[in-house]
């Protein structure tokens, strides 16, 4: 016995020195400490940041205490919710400024939403786009996370025009597609060197950057690096509810060790909440910040500009209109940097520290700077647009189709539709009809109160129109019933907000979704069995009653391949 325990023994010391041996050997450079000072209105800051309300492992004193010892000046918590819980007013803990988004899961990936200026009304949730138009409703920016996560769940399954930005890079999404043996070997050098340690496991977002690219063509467009800090393993980091127990691994301030988003603000920060936070979030969702990966060298200050007869547009910024530019970049003091002008995401120019050159084309132009020997990029800044067409307003609601209609409202029966537990009714009320819901209690298991309205199905329409409004700011689901996919034929959606002012709702039919299985196929027109507007639990709490009033409803009616009559 004694011999199996000092042979015991032995083996376990020579696996410690052979662990110590092969970690001494891997690890990644020490973060550079460059002695340029930032100038004082650049402030760096950690974004997308999880506190233990929701799936982090820290509360929120405590991460800004990790987050001054890591030396940033702000960090912008993105705990998941639908925008119902009131957040926390901006406050400095521990030197830090500490604002509050809120991370909402949508059919098509979450979207972190920044700045809102009141609490949503009913809980945000669905379509992407019909999420980003609550979140700039309700005075915020959207912004696209982890866009392309290893996880489909993850991933952002829309197109980013509509966004306000997109993480070109999220730390938490770059472990989740290597093997374990390299998760293994990364975690034992972060028990040394932890930052430095997370940032092997970088590799160049190719796809992701390509999809920023992209977007930006159609007009302004933020890039943001993603810290996506939980500060945990042992459980999935995006359960709602984590359990007690699991691995604060990597910490906090390991994290914010890794990456960090420059805030470029006009005036250094008064030291006011309230008026730093406003500062920091105008600048970052308006692109006049760039990104850094602190685990190789820090701090460093990126300039960016480009000019045309005296009038000069730095980060975020355009020079509309046809004429060459002057287009300047440059990181002062560094030694190695190696700077690279891309134009919609092709290289154009390079330069050791800093470039100038004369952009004759249009295009979306931004920069990219390499550190020392490391492969992936250092500095990223955001997009100045040059020479493209200034970016319009979207158009007001369309204007009522000329065509023949199929009247649908007042006048024609209308049935109701529920589960078990929840109620409804319909009147006639001043020339209107008054939807009258009662959503069942409990926790959301399927609440619904849907009314009812059948059509002939004779002919091919193209689109549903009528003029709606609440007792309350909510949405609804509009939906039509098409032949096809069983008895009850297949059901089409699209989700309406109304409130208590009047107003005209105008859908093709084009814009509908499948209820059911996905398909990328669209009803452009249909023969409609049944129109439905729909109450149900995805943005209305359980329990909740109400009352909707419809008027003027009609259904486009246009030949079988979606032509005027």
């Amino acid at each position: 016995m004694r011999r199996f325990l000092r042979a015991a023994i032995l083996a376990a010391v020579a696996g410690a020195i052979g662990t110590g041996v092969y970690v001494g050997l891997t690890l990644p450079p020490l973060s550079h400490r460059l002695p340029t000072p930032l100038p004082p209105a650049i402030l760096y800051g950690a974004y997308h940041v999880h506190s233990d309300r929701s799936d982090g492992s820290g509360n929120v004193d405590a991460i800004a205490a990790a987050a001054a010892r890591a030396g940033l000046a702000f960090v912008v918590f993105t705990d998941h919710g639908d925008a119902t819980r009131p957040p926390d007013p901006p406050a400095y803990r521990h030197g830090v400024l500490c604002l509050d988004g809120v991370e909402i899961s949508t059919a098509s990936g979450h979207v972190v939403a920044l700045g809102l200026r009141r609490v949503a009304d009913y809980p945000l949730a669905g379509e992407a786009r019909d999420v980003i138009e609550d979140i700039h409703r309700l005075g915020g920016w959207a912004i696209a996370a982890h866009p392309d996560s290893p996880r489909e769940e993850l991933r952002w399954r829309s197109p980013a025009v509509g966004v306000d930005g997109l993480e070109w890079i999220n730390v938490d999404s770059e472990w989740r597609d290597e093997p374990l043996a390299r998760l293994a070997g990364s975690a034992l050098r972060a028990l040394v060197r932890p930052s430095p340690a997370i940032a092997t496991l970088f590799e160049r977002p190719a796809r992701t950057l390509a999809r920023w690219d992209t977007a930006l063509r159609s007009g302004p467009v933020a890039g943001l690096a993603a810290v996506d800090a939980h500060a945990r393993i042992g459980w999935d980091t995006n359960a709602a509810e984590p359990p007690a127990g699991g691995l604060r691994f990597p910490g906090y301030e390991a994290m914010f060790g890794t990456v960090a988003q420059a805030a470029v603000l006009d005036k250094v920060p008064t030291g006011d909440p309230h008026a730093d936070a406003a500062a920091i979030v105008e600048a970052l969702v308006t692109g006049r910040s760039y990104s850094i990966v602190r685990a190789f060298a820090h701090p460093a200050s990126l300039t960016f500009l480009a000019e045309r007869r005296g009038v000069q547009a730095g980060m975020g910024g355009s020079l509309d209109g046809p004429g060459s530019a002057t287009v300047r970049a440059d990181v002062l003091e560094v030694p190695g940097a190696r700077v690279t002008l891309l134009r919609d995401g092709r290289q154009v120019a390079e330069g050791q520290g800093s470039l100038e050159i004369q952009a004759d084309a249009a295009g979306v132009y931004r920069v990219e700077v390499a550190y020392a020997a490391f492969g992936f990029p250092w500095i990223v800044s955001n997009a100045i647009r040059i020479g493209l067409a200034p970016v319009e307003a979207p158009p007001s609601t369309p204007p009522l189709p000329t065509g023949k209609h199929v009247p649908a409202g007042v006048g024609v029966p209308w049935a109701v539709e529920h589960d078990a537990s929840s109620t409804g009714s319909v009147a006639t009320e001043g020339g209107e009809l008054r939807l009258q819901y009662q959503l069942g209690p409990g926790p959301p298991s399927g609440q619904y109160t849907a009314f009812v309205t059948t059509v002939s199905g004779d002919a091919a329409l193209d689109r549903v129109r009528f003029r709606a409004r609440a007792d309350r700011p909510m949405r609804l689901s509009l939906q039509v019933r098409v032949p096809g996919g069983g008895p009850d034929g297949r059901r089409w959606r699209r989700s309406i907000y109304v409130d208590t002012t009047p107003r005209l709702v105008d859908v093709p039919l084009s814009e509908l979704e499948p209820v059911g299985p996905a398909t990328a196929l669209r009803p452009i027109s249909a023969r409609v069995q049944a129109v439905l507007v729909v109450v149900d639990t995805l943005n209305t709490r359980p329990g909740e009653a109400g009352a909707i009033w419809l008027s003027e409803v009609a259904l486009g009616l246009g030949d079988i391949d979606g032509r005027r009559r």
